[in-house]
C-alpha cells in the first residue's frame, strides 16, 4: 500500500530529486547538489543550499530517509550520509505515479500577461511578444546543447526524458507565440485598450449569476 503524504510534506520538485538520488546510494547534502547540478535538475527546480537542507531535514523528520553514517574530512565540517527508508520509497513511487497519471493545475506567469495584454497597445503587447520568442530560441537552444551532450556522455535518453519534454514544450511556445505575434501586427486579432474580460462581458450582457 502506497504511504500517503503528511499535512506538512507535500513533495516538492526537490524534495522528490533527493528521494529519487538515495534511491541509486547514499549520499550526504552537498553530494545530492552535486549529482543534481551536474544532471542539470537546476533547471527544474530551485536549488540552493538552504532549502536542500530545509528538505532533507523534513523528510527525515517523516522518517524518509535515515541517517547512516557521519563522515569528516580534515576541517570541513561533518556530512551526515543519508538512505532512503522504505516508507520513503513508497512515498516516492506514489508521487511518481501521480504526477505522471493526473494532470495539476499550474499558475504560469505567462499567462497572467496574456490575460491582461489588452491594456496595452497592439504594438507594445507585439513587441514584447517578439522579445519572448527570441528568448524561447536562446533557452531552446541551450537546452538541446545541454541534451546532445550529455547523450553523447552515454547518458540514455530515458534518463535524459524531462529535459526532451521541456524542449518539446518550449517550441510549441515559441510557435504559438510567433502566429499570434504575427496576428497582433497584421491586425487580424482585434484590439481594444482596456477591453473588458469575457467575465466581465457576460455579467454586462446577462446580469449577475443567479446564487
Amino acid at each position: 500500500m502506497t504511504q500517503q503524504l503528511g499535512s506538512d510534506a507535500a513533495l516538492t520538485p526537490l524534495a522528490l530529486s533527493v528521494l529519487e538520488l538515495l534511491d541509486e546510494e547514499p549520499m550526504h547534502p552537498y553530494e545530492m547538489a552535486s549529482r543534481m547540478r551536474e544532471r542539470h535538475h537546476d533547471e527544474f527546480i530551485r536549488l540552493n543550499f538552504g532549502t536542500l537542507y530545509h528538505t532533507v531535514e523534513m523528510l527525515e523528520r517523516n522518517g524518509w530517509i535515515l541517517p547512516v553514517e557521519r563522515e569528516k574530512e580534515g576541517r570541513r565540517p561533518e556530512r551526515t550520509i543519508y538512505k532512503l527508508s522504505e516508507s520513503g520509497r513508497e512515498v516516492l513511487i506514489g508521487t511518481l505515479g501521480e504526477l505522471l497519471r493526473q494532470p495539476r493545475r499550474e499558475y504560469p506567469h505567462f499567462a497572467a500577461g496574456l490575460m491582461f495584454m489588452h491594456h496595452l497597445t497592439a504594438a507594445e503587447a507585439a513587441s514584447h511578444l517578439k522579445e519572448r520568442e527570441a528568448s524561447l530560441d536562446a533557452v531552446i537552444g541551450k537546452f538541446a546543447t545541454v541534451l546532445s551532450e550529455l547523450l553523447r556522455r552515454g547518458v540514455t535518453r530515458l534518463a535524459l526524458i524531462e529535459v526532451e519534454h521541456k524542449i518539446a514544450m518550449l517550441d510549441a511556445e515559441r510557435k504559438w507565440v510567433r502566429k499570434l505575434e504575427q496576428e497582433i501586427t497584421e491586425g487580424k486579432l482585434e484590439w481594444k485598450v482596456g477591453i473588458q474580460s469575457g467575465h466581465e462581458a457576460l455579467r454586462r450582457n446577462h446580469g449577475p449569476s443567479a446564487n
